[in-house]
């Protein structure tokens, strides 16, 4: 009978007993395996948590108006006086939009915005009705909803958008009245200059060329933005609003859109206003 048959070899290292599977030490092969995996795993649990804080911008609104009640203004909006509803006539997306009907000068509706980035990006869908001058918008660092020095001044007038300087209103470009697009802005409080941004829906505004370094009504009042604000004055065409984004920092945030058509954000990618 060949004893030999089934017969293991074994070797001795560090005094400890193994298998001899022809690697010189075992011992230290383990070590290898084990160190190898800890690593593995280490970069499995950090390495996302990491990329994600390097990545993540606050983000102070968003809102598709779906969580608000029709025929009144958003809650928790701070509003002087006007005719704000939310509505289910004109809606680009889901069920809800915000309508900017009218109103006395000065009437004003908007959500405050706590930050302390000097920079500030708002975008947004927008349907204007044609055949006059629609709502202004104003992104201000004003204490006082209803002041309207230190900010951007937009307004849409017929078939074109426009800024006031402090002097005088000055045409920013043409824009299509009775259909829905798409309006990026990105303001500057430490230059007192914004952005704009426009296009048929997110991709192609995000893709177009910006009217760059546009001047704020007034130089900024505090370094920081405090309101954003739909404001009425001559106001005598509706406008429409949906898929409200408020954010820091002038990059674009990277967005999924859900089943609805809503914007969602993707959430390994924003940290929330708490």
């Amino acid at each position: 009978m060949n004893q030999n048959k089934h017969s293991i070899k074994l070797q001795f290292v560090g005094g400890v007993c193994y298998p001899d599977t022809g690697i010189p030490n075992p011992n230290s092969f383990m070590r290898v395996i084990l160190v190898s995996t800890v690593v593995v795993l280490s970069l499995a649990l950090f390495v996302p948590q990491c990329l994600l804080d390097a990545t993540a911008q606050e983000v102070y609104v968003q809102t598709g108006f779906e969580e608000f009640t029709l025929g009144k203004p958003p809650q928790d909006w701070e509003i002087t006086a006007g005719q704000f509803e939310v509505t289910g006539d004109t809606v680009k997306t889901d069920k809800k939009s915000l309508a900017i009907l009218g109103g006395a000068d000065g009437d004003g509706l908007g959500p405050p915005i706590e930050t302390e980035n000097p920079i500030i990006s708002v975008e947004f869908w927008l349907y204007i009705e044609g055949g006059g001058r629609s709502f202004n918008l104003k992104v201000a660092s004003a204490d006082n909803i209803g002041e309207n020095n230190g900010c951007t001044y937009i307004n849409w007038d017929a078939n074109i958008v426009r800024l006031y300087d402090g002097a005088a209103w000055q045409e920013i470009g043409e824009f299509e009245t009775d259909t829905w697009k798409y309006v990026r802005i990105v303001a500057n409080f430490d230059k007192s200059e914004f952005d704009f941004y426009a296009g048929d829906d997110r991709n192609d505004t995000l893709g177009a060329k910006a009217e760059k370094g546009l001047p704020f009504r007034n130089a900024a009042l505090g370094p920081v933005p405090k309101w954003l604000v739909f404001y009425v004055w001559s106001m005598t065409a509706p406008g429409y609003v949906d898929d409200l984004l408020v954010y820091e920092g002038a990059d674009p945030l990277d967005l999924a859109v859900d089943a609805g058509g809503k914007l969602a954000t993707f959430w390994g990618q924003i940290k929330r206003r708490r």
